[in-house]
C-alpha cells in the first residue's frame, strides 16, 4: 500500500471521529433549531466517509467500486441536510415544509438510483481500468448523471453560501463566528472536490478537506454555540416587534432601524435612512430630536417616560461593545405604554376617589349624626316627640343625600342631574342642617341657579360649618367640640340650634325687605344671648348674588376672623386649615362641587373683615345688566 494512502485513511478517520461525535451531539439535541438537518448532515458525511474507507481498502476489486457508488446518496444527504440547516439558521423556516423537501430530495434519489444501476447503463460513471494513483484503484470517468448531479450540488451549496454571506453580513458577532466557521466547513470540501475533478489536486484531497469541515463544524457546535444560539428570526423579533427599535453607531449614524421605530421618528417607509445622522433625520421633529439627544449625551443605560402627541413612550437606550469591549455604538427601545399609563392613572383617579368618598363621608355626616343624637336625647325627656323626630328623619334623610352624592364622586359620575333652585330656599334648608351656635344666617337674594340641588346644599352646609367654625372670634367650646368630635349635641347646644332655627326663619321672612333683614335676625339673636358664646352670638353669614364684569355668581360671606390673604387659594386644597380643629376638608369639597358643575370658587375678604366665598357661576347675560350685590 503507498504511504499517501496511509495519510489518506488516516484522515478519512479523523474526520469520521468528528462527524460521529456531532452526529451523536445534534441526535441528543434534535429539539433544538437546526438540530435535525445538521444530524443528517453529518449522516451523509459519515457514508461519504465510509464509503471511501472501504473503497481504498478493497482498492482495485469489485468492493471498492461498489462502496464507490454510496459516495453519491451521502455526498446528496451532505448537501441537502447542510442547505436546509441554512435555511433554518437564517430564518427561512417557511421554505422547510414537506413539500419543499420533498422537492429537494427528487435529484438524491434518482441520482443514486442512476449509481447503483450504472453498470447497465454507465450513465454515471465509466471504468476506465486500473489505476494505482487512485484512492479506489480505478480511473472512473464521470458520466452524464455524475455532471447533473454535481451541477445540482454545487447549486445548493452556492445558495448556502450566498445565504451565509448576507446573514453575515447584519448578523452579531457571535453568529458571524458561527456563520463563518460554517463557510469554512461547507467551503473546503468542495473547493477541493472541485479542483480534484478539474485535475488540479491530487486525489488525497478529500479527506483533507473533510478533516478541515470536521473540527470547524465542531468549533462552531461547541465553541460558538451554533445549536444553543441559533438566531431566531428578525422579521419576527425585530421588524414585527411593537416596540420601535433602531441602533446608531459612536457618530450617532443610523446603522439599523425597524418599521416600528420609523412609524415613531416619523421616517417615511421608503426613505433611506440607514448611514444618515439621527439629528439630521429628525430635523424637522424637534421634539422628538431632543429626547434623542438627551438619552445619546448620556452613554450609558437609561430607561424614561415620554409624551409626544398624547401618547406615552418608555424608552430604554443601552450601549453596545464589541468583543473587546470598545463601545461601538447604541440601542434605543421605544415603547409605546399609552395604554397602560392611562390604566395607571385611572386607578390613581379611582384611589383618589375612594380617599374622598372617606374623608367627605367623615366630614360631612358629622353634623346630621350631631343632630339625630341631640334630639334623640331631648327627645327622651320632651312631652312632645315628634317634633324630634322629624328632625331625627330629615337628618337621617339628608344623610342618605350625601352618600348618595358622595357615591357618585366616588364612581366618576360625569354627569349631574340639574334642576332650577331656589338660592334663598336652598340655603336656609342647609342652614338647618349645621350647628349653627348662636351665629345668625341673612339671605340678600332672590336668585334661582341651574344646579345638582343636593349637592349644592352640601356645598352651602361646608361653607355655613366653615364660617361658623373658623370665622369666630374664640376657639370652639368644650360643648362644641364634643358635638364634632363624637357626633352628639348636649341639651345646651340643641337649644342654641333651636334659637338659631328660629333666627334664621325670621332672616327668611324679613330678607325679602333688605334692611329688616339684619334686624330680626339681630332680634333672634339676642334671644338666644343666653345660651352662646358671646363670639359665635357676634358672628352673621350672609348669603347672596353678584355680577363681576361679565361674570355672575352667588356668595357666602361673614363677618368673622376672615382667611390671611396668602392663604386664599391654599383653603381650597385637601388637609389644608387655618385652625388647629379643622380637618381641612369643607372648601375642598366646595370646590370639587364647583368643579363637577364647571364653576369656578374664589376667596376674597368680606367687607366687615371676615371671609368670603364666591361660587362663579356663569356668564352676565348681556340684555338685562344687574349691579353687584353688596353684602
Amino acid at each position: 500500500m503507498p504511504p499517501w494512502l496511509w495519510l489518506f485513511q488516516a484522515a478519512l478517520v479523523l474526520a469520521g471521529g468528528l462527524s460521529a461525535l456531532l452526529t451523536y451531539y445534534t441526535w441528543h439535541n434534535r429539539e433544538r433549531i437546526g438540530a435535525l438537518p445538521l444530524c443528517a448532515t453529518m449522516v451523509g458525511e459519515l457514508v461519504w466517509i465510509g464509503a471511501l474507507l472501504v473503497a481504498t481498502a478493497a482498492r482495485g476489486t469489485p468492493v471498492a467500486l461498489m462502496a464507490n457508488r454510496f459516495v453519491v446518496p451521502g455526498s446528496n444527504l451532505v448537501v441537502v441536510g447542510f442547505f436546509v440547516f441554512v435555511l433554518e439558521y437564517t430564518n427561512r423556516e417557511a421554505w422547510v415544509r414537506p413539500r419543499y423537501l420533498l422537492a429537494l430530495s427528487v435529484v438524491p434519489i434518482v441520482a443514486t438510483v442512476v449509481a447503483f444501476t450504472n453498470p447497465t447503463h454507465g450513465l454515471f460513471f465509466e471504468v476506465g481500468g486500473l489505476d494505482a494513483t487512485r484512492p479506489t484503484g480505478y480511473l472512473l470517468e464521470p458520466g452524464l448523471g455524475f455532471l447533473l448531479n454535481t451541477v445540482f450540488t454545487y447549486s445548493l451549496i452556492a445558495a448556502a453560501t450566498v445565504m451565509l454571506l448576507s446573514f453575515a453580513v447584519d448578523a452579531a458577532a457571535t453568529y458571524r463566528y458561527q456563520t463563518g466557521a460554517m463557510l469554512v466547513a461547507v467551503a473546503v470540501p468542495w473547493i477541493g472536490h472541485a479542483l480534484r475533478t478539474a485535475g488540479l489536486a491530487p486525489a488525497g484531497v478529500t479527506p483533507i478537506a473533510f478533516a478541515v469541515t470536521g473540527g470547524a463544524l465542531v468549533w462552531a457546535v461547541f465553541r460558538a454555540q451554533l445549536l444553543d444560539l441559533v438566531p431566531v428570526g428578525r422579521h419576527r423579533v425585530i421588524d414585527d416587534l411593537s416596540a420601535g427599535v433602531f441602533t446608531v453607531d459612536c457618530q450617532g449614524r443610523l446603522v439599523d432601524i425597524n418599521p416600528m421605530g420609523r412609524r415613531f421618528f416619523r421616517v417615511d417607509p421608503d426613505q433611506r435612512v440607514v448611514g444618515e445622522h439621527v439629528e439630521d433625520i429628525l430635523a424637522d421633529y424637534p421634539t422628538v430630536r431632543n429626547y434623542y439627544v438627551a438619552v445619546a449625551d448620556l452613554g450609558e443605560e437609561v430607561q424614561f417616560e415620554a409624551g409626544l402627541d398624547g401618547r406615552y413612550y418608555e424608552i430604554e437606550a443601552f450601549p453596545l461593545h464589541d468583543a473587546r469591549d470598545r463601545h461601538v455604538g447604541q440601542t434605543i427601545i421605544v415603547r409605546d405604554v399609552t395604554e397602560r399609563t392611562e390604566r395607571e392613572q385611572e386607578l390613581e383617579r379611582q384611589n383618589e376617589r375612594l380617599e374622598r368618598f372617606a374623608s367627605v363621608v367623615s366630614h360631612d355626616l358629622r353634623n346630621p349624626l350631631s343632630v339625630i343624637s341631640g334630639r334623640a336625647e331631648v327627645a327622651r325627656e320632651a312631652d312632645d316627640v315628634e317634633p324630634h323626630l322629624d328632625s331625627i328623619v330629615e337628618s337621617a334623610d339628608r344623610m342618605g343625600e350625601i352618600i348618595d352624592d358622595v357615591l357618585a364622586l366616588t364612581r366618576g359620575d360625569d354627569e349631574l342631574t340639574r334642576e332650577p333652585v331656589a338660592v334663598d330656599d336652598l340655603a336656609r334648608e342647609a342652614w338647618d342642617h349645621i350647628d349653627s351656635g348662636g351665629a345668625t344666617l341673612a339671605v340678600l337674594t332672590d336668585e334661582t341657579i341651574r344646579a345638582n340641588r343636593s349637592q349644592l346644599s352640601q356645598a352651602f352646609e361646608n361653607l355655613f360649618r366653615n364660617a361658623v367654625e373658623h370665622g369666630s372670634t374664640s376657639p370652639p367650646s368644650p360643648t362644641q367640640e364634643d358635638a364634632v368630635e363624637h357626633g352628639s349635641t348636649s341639651p345646651d347646644s340643641q337649644a342654641r340650634q333651636d334659637a338659631v332655627e328660629h333666627g334664621s326663619t325670621g332672616t327668611r321672612n324679613a330678607s325679602r325687605s333688605g334692611e329688616g333683614a339684619e334686624e330680626t335676625s339681630a332680634d333672634h339673636r339676642t334671644a338666644s344671648d343666653d345660651t352662646v358664646k358671646p363670639s359665635d352670638a357676634d358672628l352673621r353669614v350672609r348669603v347672596g348674588s353678584f355680577t363681576d364684569g361679565d361674570l355672575t355668581g352667588i356668595f357666602v360671606a361673614d363677618d368673622g376672623t376672615g382667611i390671611p390673604t396668602d392663604d386664599h387659594e391654599r383653603v381650597l386644597e385637601d388637609g389644608f386649615s387655618t385652625s388647629e380643629h379643622g380637618t381641612g376638608l369643607g372648601l375642598s369639597i366646595v370646590s370639587d362641587i364647583a368643579a363637577g358643575h364647571g364653576w369656578d370658587v374664589r376667596v376674597a375678604d368680606s367687607e366687615s373683615g371676615g371671609t368670603r366665598i364666591e361660587l362663579v357661576t356663569g356668564a352676565r347675560p348681556t340684555e338685562a345688566v344687574r349691579p353687584a350685590t353688596r353684602e
